[in-house]
């Protein structure tokens, strides 16, 4: 909950920034290039971010075209395989196992103990729930730079509805 409200205040406040112009400023385009732009890296920051993260959850390859890989082969190379491309998730998968929703209500509304993104980054790459708990073992133990952990996770809590 807490990274979502600070997602949406950096955007309200990016757009507000980008919006407003200074008293001193034109109602021109120049009033664009008077935006900080530690405002603008920061959003343009956060679209890539989301962006790495949407194409590793859907394709399993980052930003920069490279296969993300685990600690043990997976089932299938990508996310989205297991857990749909909505993330709805409810595939039913060999052993047993029925794939996790990864959507925000069933990842933190409905928790006794909301996933935070450090606790979702843990689930992905340990196999270690929100309660300290293993996943199925079917949960690959997804080996990504810190980057593509960041932004997958990011994906997962900010953007599947």
């Amino acid at each position: 909950m807490k990274v979502r409200l600070v997602l949406v205040a950096l955007m309200g406040l990016s757009i507000a920034c980008g919006c407003s112009s200074s008293p001193n400023a034109s109602s021109t385009s120049t009033s664009v290039a008077s935006t900080p732009p530690m405002v603008t890296s920061a959003t343009g920051a956060m679209a890539g971010a989301l962006a790495d993260g949407r194409l590793i959850f859907q394709t399993g390859k980052d930003v920069d075209g490279v296969a993300i890989n685990a600690k043990k082969p997976p089932l299938y190379p990508k996310c989205a395989a297991c857990h749909r491309a909505d993330g709805s998730g409810g595939m039913k998968l060999p052993g047993g196992a029925t794939s996790a929703d990864l959507r925000y209500k069933s990842l933190v509304t409905k928790q006794k103990h909301p996933y935070t993104l450090a606790l979702l980054e843990r689930a992905i790459s340990s196999g270690i729930d929100n309660d300290g708990k293993p996943l199925d073992p079917v949960m690959p133990h997804w080996a990504l730079s810190k980057r593509d952990l960041h932004d997958v996770a990011t994906y997962v809590l900010t953007q599947l509805k």
